[in-house]
């Protein structure tokens, strides 16, 4: 990162703070809906701020925009694989001369620094560029012909479902809404976003690239809101549902559509209790670095941070000794400040679970060493607590905040046990000179995604291109991950066709 960029897109956040805040229209058949009580969204840097709004859609324009994405839908499956790609790939100009502003957004409403609140848009980028040059490989939607022995002709295809709801997180308001949605649209899908109200200025994105696609009327549609809005899209008749957030609310939505005249498809990323193990002979300098990182970037309000170290004995005191160093140097502050490490947390909710971990840690009297905090927002400091029993609740719970717990354990057979002792499976890493043990970890490790003496990242640092993402157990539902060849093809149905040879010919996809 450049001082220029860094300098211009501060000056961009404070001109933004000084004007009026904008209030993010419903998107609905491609007219603006303002329907809903006003909800008002406070710059967690500084809360006195407003810096954007949305309305709470009822759940009759939920109902609405299903209805109208269905409507256009039956046109978008007729148009060939080939011109969809096409036309789904006309968002890439778009998206590039947007990425600063987005990021500008990004700031606002969540607090990410610059480099992660860039990213944002830098990673929509890169799965537009993905998801297209996958979807024309190959086999991509279409089985290889095999000869019928019936001597018909034959083929298997994947067909759309329908119509998918996608439903984002806080955290990643632009890529958690754009990635599953373009995925639906290349497989021939219509979409109906639900943005959380706390980033819907930025979430609002996701219709915005879709403009320059050509697509039918009404097919992209993006309602904002808190809760309820959220419960109306699962209520409806949607086909699938991309959700991304807690295990809890994954686990109900899964049992709603579970439940009705058939299942449905949902297409799940859920939470992680991400472990890190660190044994004796680990370079220790480097596993400090990765563990600081990875815990306490973007305030550990990522579903892949790491929250707890498994530590041997041997290793321990050292370890605690580096990774209270760094944390004690970190500054959380507003995004704007070039020295801020992370920004804030997300609400004052945030805020109060916060304090309640620290003084329920100072109460067990572990060890704790805190970072320092700068602003009138929602900062808080990072905490790392060490001494913590590998059993206890503080180093199984997942906090969504930056806490860090370290526990020490008997060896690296109790450590991997421990990593696995939880029911979630998103990300884990492991710090080692034994070779012996870097395999066990491979083969054993219950994660969907591992990372072994990974510098600067002791559990996160997956990016599009060569690393795919999504979580196991718990943490995922079907086992293939976004960023990946595989994960789009989830949003359509096989559908194997046998026709007589003089029909041949209606065989096209």
């Amino acid at each position: 990162m450049s001082a220029d960029n860094h300098s211009t897109f501060a000056a961009a956040m404070s001109e933004a703070r000084r004007g009026s805040y904008r209030t993010v229209p419903h998107i609905v058949s491609g007219e603006e809906v303002f329907d809903g009580a006003l909800l008002k969204r406070e710059d967690p840097s500084n809360p006195d701020i407003i810096v954007s709004a949305c309305h709470d859609a009822p759940a009759e324009l939920v109902a609405r925009a299903v209805s109208v994405s269905r409507a256009a839908q039956r046109e978008w499956a007729n148009v060939p694989l080939q011109e969809r790609v096409e036309r789904v790939r006309r968002a890439i100009p778009f998206v590039e001369q947007h990425i600063e502003d987005w990021a500008v957004r990004v700031a606002l409403e969540i607090g990410k620094p610059y480099a992660a609140a860039r990213a944002e848009g830098a990673e929509v980028l890169a799965i537009l560029n993905m998801y297209t040059e996958y979807a024309t490989a190959p086999g991509a939607f279409e089985d290889e012909k095999l000869p019928d022995p019936s001597g018909m002709a034959n083929d298997s295809v994947l067909k759309p479902y329908g119509v998918f709801g996608v439903i984002t997180p806080f955290n990643y308001p632009i890529v958690q809404a754009a990635g599953p949605a373009i995925g639906a649209l290349l497989a021939g899908n219509g979409v109906v976003v639900k943005t959380s109200h706390q980033g819907a200025w930025s979430g609002q994105a996701v219709y915005e690239l879709t403009r320059d696609m050509d697509l039918p009327v009404g097919l992209v549609n993006v309602i904002h809101g808190a809760d309820e809005p959220g419960r109306a899209l699962v209520a409806s008749d949607v086909d699938g549902l991309s959700f991304t957030g807690s295990v809890a609310v994954g686990r109900s939505i899964l049992q709603s559509f579970a439940a009705g005249p058939y299942p449905r498809p949902v297409i799940a990323e859920m939470g992680g209790k991400n472990p890190v193990i660190v044994t004796d002979s680990a370079d220790l300098e480097q596993a400090a670095e990765g563990i600081v990182f990875s815990a306490f970037d973007l305030s550990g309000q990522k579903c892949s941070a790491l929250s707890r170290v498994l530590v041997t004995p041997g290793a321990r005191d050292r370890l605690v000794e580096l990774v209270e160093q760094r944390v004690r140097s970190i500054k959380s502050a507003d995004p704007s400040d070039t020295d801020s490490f992370a920004g804030p947390v997300v609400d004052t909710d945030a805020v109060e679970r916060h304090a309640k971990l620290l003084a329920e840690a100072e109460a067990e009297t572990f060890r704790i060493a805190t970072g320092s905090t700068y602003g009138d927002g929602y900062f808080v400091p990072p905490v790392v607590v060490s001494g913590v029993p590998v059993t206890h609740k503080l180093a199984n719970v997942e906090h969504f905040l930056p806490f860090l717990t370290i526990s020490e354990v008997h060896d690296f057979e109790s450590a991997l046990a421990a990593a696995n002792q939880t029911d979630m499976g998103l990300t884990a890493g492991i710090y080692t000179g034994d070779l012996d043990e870097a395999r066990t970890f491979l083969d054993r490790i219950e994660a969907g995604c591992i990372d072994v003496n990974v510098p600067g990242h002791a559990t996160t640092g997956w990016w599009p291109g060569p690393q795919t993402f999504g979580g196991w157990k718990g943490s995922g539902t079907t086992g293939k991950q976004t960023l990946g060849k595989w994960y789009f093809q989830q949003f359509a149905r096989q559908q194997a066709r046998k026709l007589p040879p003089e029909l041949e010919h209606l065989l096209t996809y």
